[in-house]
């Protein structure tokens, strides 16, 4: 009998995995991590609570992996110093890099066991020599997009029991059979408290005092002092900005070092090329230069674009410009729906 690590997040997705792989006969372990102390979206007490409960009724075991420091150092450091320092994080894809698949990953060899698992929607395959990520059968759910900076020797013990199932028929399936725990969906920034911004959590965490910020176009020209520090804002942005008048203007350019954020016209939000770094490939063969679909963010649309790789970095340049590129999220590279891998955008090439 094959032995699987399951991630048991509270929630109905890790509950209905763990729930499929017992059925498929696997022995299954449920490993809940530990992150935070307070009370926020996931994470937390509550979440362990119910990850117990519903090991208790599948009738399997039961442990609790404490990570504080290490998604304190790792995660939320990085949330915070990647604001102050003008960006745009994505903790939850690194989170899934640094932390989650990593402990699971850690586990797994520590014990001797077969396989890890969680409950996303994505799909792991083998193609010839190799196994590849691919995008989930729920196009709007599917969560490959979060798990682009995987390593890729992961792969092959990685199990993702709802990979071809909707959200719609997991919740079927969890209330068929007694496993629907009322909880909210977890958000990408799952340690933000409800309704709390990016900027609040920063200003609690760091007791910063808010710093003068000057809003000013892309000629250098000061429209108005802000009344939030730079960090609050993010590129792409409209609303907030307190301009009024004739065409709207939006965040083209977050200067932290002079504590400047930069307006333009829809026009200018607009770019084409920019520079990525921290190449992370999930297949075998990969050519200096390729063309391949290219997302900027989970919502972003994928479109096409010639990557052309320099040593550990790489130059992206979309066939159309594409709104909003927003350094410090992540751009994931795409033949149709299989990953073929990531970076993180650094700077806009003008």
């Amino acid at each position: 009998m094959h032995k699987v690590f399951v991630g048991m997040s509270g929630g109905i997705d890790s509950s209905v995995a763990a729930f499929l792989l017992k059925q498929q006969g696997f022995e299954v372990v449920g490993i809940t991590l530990k992150l935070i102390d307070d009370a926020s979206r996931c994470c937390d007490d509550d979440d362990i609570l119910r990850a117990k409960k519903i090991c208790y009724k599948l009738g399997i075991k039961h442990y609790i992996l404490n990570l504080k420091k290490e998604f304190k150092n790792k995660i939320i450091d990085y949330f915070i110093e990647s604001y102050l320092k003008g960006k745009t994080p994505n903790p939850c894809a690194i989170c899934n890099e640094e932390i989650k698949f990593y402990a699971l990953y850690k586990k797994m060899k520590e014990f001797d066991f077969d396989y890890i698992a969680t409950g996303h929607y994505a799909i792991i395959e083998k193609s010839k020599n190799e196994y590849i990520l691919k995008k989930g059968k729920d196009k709007n759910k599917t969560q490959e997009y979060f798990l682009a900076r995987l390593k890729k020797e992961y792969l092959p013990y990685i199990l993702f029991p709802l990979s071809k199932l909707t959200k719609e028929k997991a919740k079927k399936i969890a209330k068929e059979n007694n496993l629907d725990i009322a909880r909210n969906e977890s958000q990408e920034v799952c340690f933000l408290k409800d309704k709390e911004t990016p900027y609040e959590f920063i200003k609690k965490i760091k007791k910063l005092p808010d710093v003068k910020t000057g809003l000013f176009t892309k000629d250098g020209i000061k429209i108005k002092d802000l009344e939030y520090p730079y960090y609050k804002y993010t590129i792409g942005q409209r609303k907030g900005l307190g301009v009024g008048g004739g065409q709207p203007f939006y965040v083209i350019d977050i200067d932290a070092k002079n504590k400047k954020v930069i307006v333009g016209t829809s026009n200018d939000v607009y770019k084409k090329s920019f520079y990525v770094r921290e190449l992370n490939f999930l297949t075998n063969i990969i050519k200096k230069e390729f063309d391949a679909d290219v997302k900027i963010r989970y919502l972003h649309k994928q479109d096409k674009a010639t990557i052309k790789i320099i040593d550990n970095k790489a130059i992206v340049s979309f066939y159309k410009p594409q709104f909003a590129i927003t350094p410090g999220q992540i751009a994931v590279f795409y033949k149709k729906d299989k990953v073929i891998g990531s970076g993180f955008i650094e700077k806009i090439i003008e």
